[in-house]
């Protein structure tokens, strides 16, 4: 074996390495390193990286490897150096022909090659009979073949990064005169070798055709993606569905429920409509106003002056003065937040709702921990009532990690070998699994997130909450019902507490509006509806409309927002190949 590699330098070098696999039956010796007329010595360093003196080079022997390091001294400039060995078992004699196959570029090397030529010289010229074949392969590599009477020739170009070149020259046994560096083996061999490379010609145009044909029915194609990468996880939600997330229905029939059917706080109620224990700003704003008409704070008529017109002209609204209350009404887990954010703004003086925004937004830091533990505390508060079934979730869970290991295992295996320059047929279909089990993975997560699919409510939570629902249907309903108004005024608050949970206060203060008795209206803490303007109007709505928008942002964390012939079959049969570098 004789190499000549041309390294094309751009700043300092001094070592250089070729790794050479060697299987059982193959062994190298005879090594030499040479450049131009001067011939390297041996025994140098054989360490990758280390230091070498210039003109030397060493050989060592690991894991089935031969490597071979030299070391010199180049800086910007084109170097051709000669690596000689002799390779004993490559050629398989058999009764009738000797199988050279050769991996004459390996897959090893890091960087790409523009020019190939490899020559195998015959042990003596011969006709070129049937008997004596040349290929090369794989096949998606741009080369060429040729066999003339004293040598098998092979010319390749443009040979990517990572890919592998083999030569197999098939020659009569006859032109040895001895087997001593070859491997004998018994029988003949010629048949079978001309169908391992038709069967790899063969093989690689069907999965040329395969290719080309989902290429031409793209529509076909897709549409079968989208049944592999959407149908399974598909059919899994509506299975959790059925199963886990249909609520089952209890009998009840009311359209309305005239009074807020239990004593469920307003910030557990909106979370068992939606079957989602997440809190936000409508029931903290909800949980502020039930202290208010708990007595926890005190509120007063006032009237504050806003500006409008980019402060051309201004105008005075209604508006509500808080101060400290009773504080020994009880509050529940959930509540004490609420109270210590309420604390922090009224203080000893009070305040008033319409400065509550601005005046939260100045202690972010301290209200966006207390807002995070009343939601927090909301959570725990609703789990512990038990209204929620959620082993649906789990089966969701268990399809994600399966679908998930199905993508990992299917693209890490096949893209670890995947041919890009000509994909194997298999690869392929590999890979769009993959990629389908990875969409159905993504859908199912989607689906994870949205609770009615795979959560459904108890039997003691379905009751509440239809009743609930019926209750809140009522509420949206009641500024045009004709039926008679609330009696007494903790139910007229109560309503608005709840509207404001529901997110529909406004609705609410238009029945009060044009239903709640001048009496009634006088002694309530949390309404003060004017006689002017449109319905619902007045203080009430001022604060509910800021604080309910408002509360999100000013009590999130500080700083968070959003002639021959041409090669052949695909090979992968050779001996030798490897690769090697430069330090």
């Amino acid at each position: 074996m004789r190499e000549q590699i041309t390294f094309a330098f751009t700043g300092p070098f001094s070592g250089a390495y070729r790794d050479i696999p060697l299987r059982s039956g193959e062994s190298i010796d005879d090594v030499s390193v040479s450049e131009g007329t001067k011939r390297y010595r041996p025994g140098a360093n054989t360490s990758l990286g280390g230091f070498g003196l210039p003109d030397s080079f060493g050989v060592e022997k690991f894991d089935d490897t031969l490597r071979i390091v030299w070391h010199y001294g180049a800086v910007d400039e084109q170097r051709t150096f000669t690596i000689s060995y002799r390779f004993r078992g490559l050629a398989l004699a058999y009764d009738d022909v000797v199988d050279v196959n050769l991996r004459v570029w390996g897959e090893h090397w890091p960087t790409g090659l523009g020019r190939l030529t490899a020559t195998m010289q015959l042990p003596r010229e011969t006709e070129l009979s049937p008997s004596y074949r040349v290929w090369g392969s794989p096949a998606w590599v741009r080369g060429v073949v040729a066999r003339l009477p004293d040598v098998a020739t092979l010319e390749a170009s443009q040979i990517a990064t990572h890919q592998f070149v083999e030569q197999r020259v098939v020659f009569p046994r006859g032109l040895l005169t001895s087997t001593a560096g070859a491997q004998v083996r018994e029988g003949n061999a010629l048949e079978r070798i001309v169908a391992e490379q038709a069967g790899d010609q063969r093989d690689y145009q069907q999965d040329r055709d395969r290719i080309d044909d989902a290429k031409r029915h793209l529509g076909r194609t897709m549409l079968l993606l989208l049944l592999l990468g959407q149908g399974p996880a598909i059919a899994l939600l509506g299975i959790v569905w059925l199963a886990y997330g249909r609520e089952r229905k209890t009998g009840y029939d009311r359209e309305y429920e005239q009074a807020p059917p239990s004593d469920t706080e307003p910030a557990l109620v909106p979370s068992l409509l939606r079957q989602e224990p997440s809190p936000g700003s409508n029931e903290f704003t909800a949980t502020l106003f039930d202290l208010i008409r708990r007595g926890r704070y005190a509120s007063t008529s006032v009237t504050t002056e806003r500006s409008i017109w980019g402060g051309l002209r201004h105008e005075d609204i209604a508006d509500l003065q808080l101060t400290l209350g009773d504080t020994s009404v009880p509050l529940t887990d959930f509540e004490k937040p609420v109270a210590e954010v309420v604390d922090s703004v009224i203080g000893e003086e009070g305040q008033r709702l319409s400065a509550f925004r601005d005046t939260i937004e100045g202690d972010r830091a301290s209200n966006s921990k207390r807002f995070t533990s009343f939601k927090e505390s909301v959570t725990s508060a609703i789990k512990a009532r038990r209204w929620f079934a959620s082993d649906g979730g789990k089966v969701l869970a268990l399809g994600i990690l399966v679908f998930v290991v199905a993508a990992i295992g299917l693209l890490w295996t096949t893209l670890h070998g995947f041919r890009s320059a000509a994909p194997r047929w298999s690869e392929v279909v590999m890979v769009a699994l993959g990629v389908c089990a990875a969409t159905n993975a993504a859908s199912l997560i989607v689906g994870i997130t949205k609770a009615p699919l795979w959560r459904r409510r108890t039997p003691d939570g379905q009751t509440e909450a239809e009743r609930w629902e019926a209750f809140r249907r009522y509420l949206t309903d009641f500024p045009r019902l004709q039926e008679a108004p609330p009696a007494t005024l903790e139910l007229w608050e109560r309503f608005l507490v709840y509207g404001i949970a529901f997110g529909i206060a406004e609705r609410v203060l238009q029945g009060a509006h044009l239903h709640m008795p001048e009496a009634v209206h006088d002694r309530s803490s949390i309404f003060w509806i004017t006689p002017h303007g449109n319905l619902g109007s007045g203080p009430t709505a001022l604060a509910i409309g800021d604080l309910s928008s408002g509360f999100g942002s000013a009590l999130s964390p500080p700083g968070s927002s959003g002639s021959g012939g041409g090669f052949s079959g695909g090979g992968g049969g050779g001996g030798g190949g490897g690769g090697g570098g430069a330090w």
